[in-house]
């Protein structure tokens, strides 16, 4: 599996991504259950509210060699974790990670998968 891994670009200013990279290395999380190796192709943010430059981040990181995009869990369940309120944008940033990855694995001849949370 490799990852490119998209995560709000304002969590990003305090967050160092740790406990995303751990479920990536422990395979713990959305990575539970995953059999092959996990390598980290990339880590790119949202590109800011409300997710509009998303879909060009999803293109680099797929030309960059990531055949599974991840959303961050920041995105998802809000940061800390499960404390705050989640990207209030999160919905409509889910739907163009999806479009996007469909169609450069299409353009690509190979599916792209999409995680939606890592921890």
């Amino acid at each position: 599996m490799k990852v490119g891994l998209i995560r709000c670009e304002i969590v990003a200013d305090f967050c160092p991504a740790a406990s995303c990279l751990k479920a990536m290395r422990e395979k713990s999380g959305a990575f539970e259950g995953v059999d092959e190796s996990v390598e980290l192709v990339g880590v790119m943010t949202c590109g800011g509210c409300p997710g509009k430059k998303v879909s060009s981040k999803v293109r680099a990181l797929v030309n960059k060699g990531a055949d599974t995009i991840v959303l961050s869990s920041c995105i998802s369940k809000g940061y800390p974790v499960g404390e705050a309120f989640p990207c209030p944008n999160a919905e409509e940033i889910k739907k163009a990670v999806f479009a996007t990855a469909k169609k450069c694995g299409k353009a690509k001849g190979v599916e792209v998968r999409v995680v939606e949370w890592t921890h």
